[in-house]
């Protein structure tokens, strides 16, 4: 296998496992940036005059980049500063979306009304200055909260459960560093210097009982749906990456157990299935083709190349038509045999034309001696015994233009195909066999690779299968059609487009004289039928079928 293939194949698990890399932080990156900004504009949304245009930039860009706006390394907001600003307004709850603000820094505006209880529950708060602000009411803190000098009148501190009144204007930070600081938990108040003095001590309020299991504090309930919202999220990502992880393993899977397979073909065509080391055509087994062949006991015709051709029928009743050589040993095979006959899968495998017969798999095995070639499979016989079998169903006039139009563009495939082009070995009514909507698919059952035909030939034979398609008679090779014959209609034609007919028989002279080429004979067809490449496929190949159930045998 090339480095380019094994490249091709490599390449999707690259950037499967590249996006699989990057997801968990960029996804948690996304849930920060979107919560973390819409709490910082819920904020913006609330401030009624901003005389000094301080948050004009809200909105632009990161939040990070925004007025008054630090954030850590990784885009979390730790402070927000917007001190004398006269900022007027009231501060919305969520502010208590910013888990990580270790600093809100509001001095010297005009906020009014109340401070949520959210922004009072930020677990790593250090820092809170609203020092001269319209705050009018205390809130309280569900946090144990130490003073700094307490006056000598003041009771002693609190326990942890109880809820502390704070008055305004006020400032809170860290307790200092030293020895006999209070745990790292608990945040200390300062008291807002002012001229002003104090007001005289108020007695200790009454001692509260200890709350009972239904009055738990509120702020360990909001303790609990931050901790939920982190499990969701935490859970999220976990899905997230359970999903990656078995696409991975599917796709890993799938490459151990069809490596040898590329995907179908790029033209849009049914496709088949490719052997990257080989052939282009999948290896299948003689058992798998004596089960679905039923003992090779369906013989459904044979060839002039002394082939043997049979109907099977695959596990999800999809029906192929295999073709065996002769009974034989591998002695009477030579190489120059096994040569055609790589050539030949070679060849029928780049086709790869819904109205072509498409070749889906080979069998080569050397003891018991075999070779053939597994063919999808079209259900409504072929077009001779459409033709000149009473007993076969009767083909209209638009039906037969529609197989005109397919065996054209099919042929016309062929001679283009790059870098080569392919010339079909014996093109007759007899290859052409119809799909269940009876639109054409043209087949090349020759068993080994013959001499390249001139692809004149084909147009002459194309003129030759158009006469025998409008007339309902074999053509006489010795006497094909003269310069003056007229279009004599089949007998069992019932209606017909008497101008139609003749346009065409004009194209049927001008093949047999072999004046043009096929893709000359195919604007001309076009333009008189009317009918286009789209028109003219099979609604449904049945070749997709069988391809996939080769994927599910080659597994």
């Amino acid at each position: 296998m090339s480095s380019d293939q094994r490249w091709r194949l490599l390449r999707p698990a690259f950037f499967i496992f590249f996006f699989l890399f990057f997801l968990p932080h960029n996804l948690t990156f996304g849930l920060c940036f979107n919560t973390e900004a819409l709490a910082l504009m819920k904020f913006k949304e609330r401030i009624e005059i901003d005389p000094f245009g301080a948050l004009v930039n809200w909105g632009e860009l990161s939040h990070c980049s925004w007025s008054g706006v630090v954030c850590s390394h990784d885009g979390r907001v730790v402070i927000l500063n917007l001190r004398d600003l006269s900022l007027q307004g009231t501060l919305a709850p969520e502010l208590g979306n910013l888990t990580h603000l270790k600093s809100l820094i509001l001095r010297n505006n005009s906020f009014s009304g109340k401070v949520p209880e959210e922004v009072t529950e930020l677990q790593e708060l250090e820092i809170l200055d609203l020092c001269d602000n319209n705050f009018g009411q205390p809130f309280p803190f569900a946090r144990r909260l130490l003073q700094i000098s307490p006056p000598p009148s003041q009771p002693s501190p609190p326990s942890p459960m109880e809820e502390v009144p704070i008055d305004f204007p006020f400032f809170f930070a860290p307790p200092p560093q030293n020895i006999g600081a209070s745990p790292p938990t608990e945040t200390q108040v300062i008291p807002n210097p002012s001229p002003v003095p104090p007001p005289p001590a108020q007695p200790p309020p009454a001692q509260t009982p200890p709350p009972q299991l239904s009055e738990v504090p509120h702020a360990v309930n909001k303790k609990k749906s931050h901790k939920s919202k982190m499990y969701i999220i935490v859970g999220v990502l976990v899905g997230v990456l359970g999903v990656m992880a078995a696409l991975v393993a599917f796709f890993f899977l799938w490459n151990q157990k069809v490596k040898l397979i590329k995907p179908w073909g790029e033209t849009g065509s049914s496709g088949q299935l490719q052997d990257v080391v080989t052939t282009g055509v999948p290896k299948l087994k003689l058992a798998e083709l004596e089960t679905a062949c039923e003992d090779f006991s369906n013989i459904i015709g044979s060839t002039s190349s002394d082939a043997t051709i049979y109907k099977g029928t695959l596990s999800t009743g999809s029906e192929i038509a295999v073709l065996a050589v002769a009974s034989g040993s591998l002695q009477d095979w030579s190489e120059d045999h096994e040569t055609q006959f790589q050539e030949k899968i070679q060849r029928l495998s780049q086709v790869n034309h819904k109205n072509f017969l498409n070749v889906i798999g080979y069998c080569h095995e050397d003891e018991p001696f075999n070779r053939m070639l597994v063919f999808e499979y079209a259900p409504n016989g072929s077009l001779f015994e459409h033709l000149h079998d009473q007993d076969a169903e009767h083909l209209d006039w638009p039906m037969r233009l529609r197989i005109v139009m397919g065996i054209a563009y099919c042929m016309e495939h062929m001679h283009n195909l790059n870098p080569k082009p392919i010339s079909h070995t014996n093109l007759n009514s007899s290859s052409v066999y119809l799909a269940t909507d009876y639109a054409a698919k043209v087949s090349d059952f020759t068993f080994l690779s013959s001499t390249p035909l001139d692809p004149m030939t084909n147009v002459s034979s194309f003129g030759a299968l158009l006469q025998e398609i409008i007339t309902g008679k074999i053509p006489d090779p010795d006497s094909l059609l003269q310069e003056e014959t007229k279009p004599v209609a089949d007998p069992t034609l019932k209606s017909f487009q008497e101008e139609v007919m003749e346009r065409v028989w004009e194209v049927v002279k001008e093949c047999l004289s072999q004046k043009v080429e096929m893709k000359e004979v195919v604007v001309k067809l076009r333009e008189i039928t009317g009918i286009t490449p789209e028109a003219a496929l099979p609604s449904r190949s049945p070749a997709w079928w069988a391809e996939l159930e080769i994927i599910s045998t080659e597994m």
